[in-house]
């Protein structure tokens, strides 16, 4: 009978282990059953146009299920377009709570959050979360929280971070910015060593070599101005409408004027037409008209714009004093024309301006405003 017993034991325990295995189906089957149905209400209310109601269930049955992680996420960026911040900012939170959440999904919710806070004027809070994914080398928060500092005029906070997690930036975008934060600092404090740090970074950054050779300037030290801007009009010509009249002025207080007709010469090839027609003033200088209007006639044929057509018809007009009357009227409709036409345009998002901004009012990307080009452009 004992034997019998024993024989039994394992039959008894595998019944017991199958029974509780088909119970723990039964409640998952049942509880899933449930998580379907409170979904298919809250769908119901959407459907029946009742948005705030679907919306408030669905948030709801985040207490009870949040391992759809991604649909939620989704919903959050739904509500944030929408406006409706306080519930973004409830799905983020809660999310972050939750702790089936894997690290990338952690870091994700706490990114998303953080956008939340900075877009409900929470900066505190924002900076917060932006700080803790720095730390943690989470490079996607780069971006926002030099975005933050931008919007805060905090430039030490973004210098400080920068040096001490360089190894996290990788984008010339972002070390454009930090060239940027050193010359705010560097302005504000009259410290020219400061914006030189800017220079010393890997990627060469506009503003530093503009700004250096402006202070050089203005203390009439001409020969750090030609210095500093000699290098920026090679590297970045484009960028020479900006300078280029104290560059040649520079060059004329120390009487090295045809050292200037050399650079401009020097960067004919990959100049736009302002550096044209800075060329065509060096030739009239000496006295050499009809080779100037030969140089910018033929430029034109190849590539025309307006303002080159403008300072044609100014070199015309005084080589044929018959019809200068005409050709004046002429030039005066076509400059009121050019100044319609914005000066600067962003290369990121198409911003236009008449004003130079370093950072873009619209897509907030530092040194992406540049001088117009083209037909109406330098």
């Amino acid at each position: 009978m004992i034997e019998l017993l024993f024989l039994l034991l394992p039959v008894a325990a595998g019944y017991g282990w199958i029974m509780g295995k088909n119970s723990a189906k039964n409640q998952a089957h049942q509880l899933n059953r449930q998580i379907t149905s409170e979904y298919s209400k809250g769908l119901k209310f959407l459907l029946d146009r009742e948005e705030d109601q679907g919306l408030e269930h669905l948030i709801n049955l985040l207490e009870v299920s949040a391992d759809s992680v991604e649909h939620y996420s989704t919903l959050a960026t739904m509500f944030r377009r929408r406006g409706e911040l306080d519930r973004a900012i409830k799905i983020h939170e809660l999310l972050l709570k939750h702790p089936s959440l894997n690290e990338q999904q952690a870091a994700s919710s706490r990114l998303e959050l953080a956008e939340d806070y900075i877009m409900a004027g929470l900066l505190d809070g924002a900076e917060e979360h932006l700080v803790w994914l720095i730390k943690a080398n989470h490079s996607d928060a780069l971006e926002p929280i030099l975005n933050l500092y931008s919007q805060t005029r905090e430039w030490e906070k973004g210098i400080n971070m920068f040096e001490a997690h360089s190894d996290l930036f990788s984008k010339p975008q972002h070390f454009k910015a930090i060239a940027n934060f050193y010359c705010e600092a560097a302005l504000i404090d009259n410290d020219p060593q400061v914006m030189r740090k800017a220079i010393s970074l890997n990627h060469k950054a506009i503003r530093p070599l503009y700004e250096l050779g402006k202070s050089a300037y203005a203390k009439e030290d001409y020969v750090k101005a030609i210095y500093y801007w000699r290098e920026l009009i090679c590297t970045f010509t484009f960028f020479a409408p900006l300078f280029i009249d104290d560059l040649a002025h520079s060059y004329n207080q120390l009487k090295l004027t045809e050292q200037f007709h050399a650079l401009l010469l020097q960067l004919l090839d990959k100049g736009g037409v302002l550096i044209k027609i800075k060329h065509c003033q060096a030739l009239l200088e000496q006295g050499h008209t009809d080779q100037a209007i030969k140089f910018l006639t033929d430029s034109l044929k190849r590539q025309p714009t307006i303002r080159g057509f403008s300072f044609l018809l100014q070199l015309l007009a005084k080589q044929n004093t018959d019809i200068k009357d005409v050709l004046d009227q002429i030039d005066k409709l076509v400059t009121s024309y050019i100044a319609t036409k914005p000066d600067f345009q962003c290369q990121h998002c198409g911003f236009t301006s008449h004003t130079i901004y370093w950072v873009c009012p619209s897509c907030k990307h530092w040194e992406t405003i540049v001088p117009s080009r083209g037909l109406d452009g330098f």
